[in-house]
């Protein structure tokens, strides 16, 4: 909810990204200067995961991906702290080929990237970690953020697109479905049948059920932002309430 005053995103958007959690879609989030916040967006959006699935946090170089199996339809996020070769710590090469291998056998990748654009993401993918065209649609979602300045002059972060990909044959077909408008600094979402039609598809929903519920969880952050429920514990019990869940202490 922090996030949402900030203006990074919109409800709307949110509650896209919530669905998607909430689903184990795989998700990228990408920014290309430092610090623009990727990190802290990707861990606040984990509050939609399901309690009962599962995290397993790669290591970087040397990862052996001894992953727990799926079980059940519980979402098994398969979380790397960046693709990059920065560091260590980092997925880079034969890491990142791994991982878009698993998403194939049912797992969910989320993690982070320095790019500013959906295309400038699967361009690395592609060209500096030779992943093949056939893995890229396994990548669900691809979230470019702005950083930048507005007209006085204060540091902005924007959701500047949100990018569905899915497999297609030997390739993978790419639709965008959100975008902000930096003129007015305005977000579009879901303008037209075709954007829902594709993340109705994505998400493996009806297309009226995938707006019923959209429609549930955007207007559930819009109250949670006219209440000013902004601390995350407060927010994570609402969130678990609004599914039907309870935080268990401790």
């Amino acid at each position: 909810t922090q996030i949402l005053r900030s203006g990074t995103l919109s409800p709307r958007i949110a509650a896209i990204l919530w669905l998607a959690i909430e689903r184990g879609a795989s998700m990228v989030l990408a920014a290309d200067p430092p610090g623009a916040g990727k990190t802290t967006i990707l861990t606040a959006l984990l509050a939609f995961a399901r309690p009962d699935a599962s995290v397993y946090f790669t290591r970087g170089w040397g990862e052996t991906f001894r992953l727990p199996p799926c079980e059940g339809d519980a979402p098994t996020f398969i979380m790397v702290n960046e693709i990059s070769d920065h560091l260590p710590v980092y997925s880079w090469g034969p890491y990142v080929q791994r991982s878009f291998e698993l998403m194939a056998d049912g797992y969910a990748l989320l993690s982070t990237m320095h790019a500013d654009t959906t295309e400038g993401v699967i361009e690395q993918l592609t060209d500096e970690n030779d992943v093949p065209a056939a893995n890229i649609g396994h990548l669900a979602f691809v979230v470019p953020i702005y950083v930048g300045a507005n007209g006085d002059g204060r540091r902005i972060r924007r959701v500047s697109e949100v990018a569905v990909l899915e497999p297609l044959g030997a390739s993978y077909d790419r639709h965008s479905i959100a975008s902000w408008q930096r003129e007015d600094d305005r977000f579009e979402a879901l303008r037209t049948p075709a954007q829902i039609n594709a993340v109705a598809r994505r998400l493996g929903m009806a297309e009226d059920e995938f707006m019923e519920e959209l429609h549930r969880r955007e207007q559930f952050l819009e109250a949670l932002l006219a209440e000013d429920v902004l601390e995350m514990e407060q927010v994570q019990r609402r969130v678990l309430a609004f599914l039907g869940y309870e935080l268990v202490e401790g």
